[in-house]
C-alpha cells in the first residue's frame, strides 16, 4: 500500500524533473500552493481521483502517471462495471473475497447475512498471507478517515500478534461489538487504540493489560490492515 509520504516524495521528484516550482504547478492545477506542498511533504492523505487529475494537469503529464504514483491502476472499460466508475485493475490470478458489512466474534467466517458482495484481491497478497488469512471489511465511520475513508474496503491479514509493531493499523473486536480499525500501541502495562481522523471528535482509548488478560473487556485481534480499496465515482 502506497503511503502518503511515499506518494508525496515521488510527486516532488517528478516536479523537480519537470523543472516546475510548487507555485507553478499549483497555478496550473487550480489549487493552493500550500495544499500542494502539504501533499508533497506527506502531511496530507493521498488525494481523491479528481484532485489527482488536477495535479496531473498542473504537471503537464497524463492522469495515469499520477494514478500510478498513488498506487491506483485503472482498468479498461468493461460492461461489468458502471460507465462512471473507475475500477481497480486486478491481475488474472486474483481471488474474490466476501465483503463484510460488519464482523463480530466469528472471524474468519463472519455472518452470512452481513456479506454485501465480493472484491478481487491481488495475487501478491494471496501469496504472502494465504486466502484463508485475508478478510474484507467495509469501513463504516470517520474515525480512521485519514487512512480508510468511510465506505472504503479494508483488507485485513491475520498475523501473529507478536509480529505487530506499535502504530500498526489493526481490526479488533472489543467487548463483543462489531469490528473497528485503529492504530494499536502496546505498552508494558496497557494497550492503546488510537483513531486517525481529520475530525477532532474521536479520542483514543486505553485498557490495562491486567484487565485485558482477564477479559475485562475481551479484545480479539482480527488482522493487520494491508490494503484499502476506495471506490471512486464521478
Amino acid at each position: 500500500m502506497i503511503t502518503s509520504k511515499e506518494f508525496g516524495y515521488s510527486l516532488k521528484d517528478l516536479r523537480y524533473n519537470k523543472g516546475y516550482s510548487v507555485r507553478q504547478v499549483a497555478l496550473q492545477a487550480g489549487m493552493a500552493s500550500s495544499y500542494l506542498s502539504q501533499i508533497e511533504n506527506g502531511h496530507h492523505n493521498i488525494p481523491k481521483v479528481e484532485t489527482l487529475k488536477k495535479i496531473a494537469k498542473g504537471l503537464r503529464v497524463p492522469d495515469s502517471q499520477i494514478f500510478e504514483l498513488a498506487g491506483i491502476t485503472l482498468a479498461r472499460s468493461s460492461d461489468a462495471v458502471p460507465s462512471n466508475a473507475i475500477p481497480f485493475q486486478i491481475d488474472h490470478n486474483s481471488v474474490n473475497l466476501p465483503i463484510y458489512g460488519r464482523i463480530s466474534a466469528g472471524y474468519p467466517e463472519g455472518a452470512k447475512e452481513d456479506v454485501e458482495g465480493d472484491i478481487g484481491v491481488n495475487s501478491t497478497l494471496i501469496n504472502k498471507y494465504g486466502k484463508d488469512n485475508l478478510l474484507a471489511l467495509r469501513i463504516d465511520g470517520e474515525s480512521m478517515n485519514k487512512i480508510a475513508p468511510n465506505g472504503s474496503i479494508a483488507i485485513l491479514a491475520k498475523v501473529d500478534t507478536s509480529d505487530l509493531k506499535n502504530g500498526d493499523v489493526c481490526g479488533v473486536i472489543i467487548n463483543g461489538d462489531s469490528a473497528t480499525i485503529k492504530h494499536v500501541y502496546r505498552y508494558p502495562d496497557h494497550i492503546r487504540f488510537e483513531p486517525d481522523s481529520w475530525l477532532s471528535d474521536f479520542k483514543a482509548y486505553e485498557y490495562k493489560n491486567v484487565d485485558v488478560e482477564n477479559n475485562e473487556p475481551p479484545i480479539q485481534f482480527i488482522g493487520k490492515l494491508v490494503q484499502v480499496v476506495t471506490e471512486f465515482y464521478k
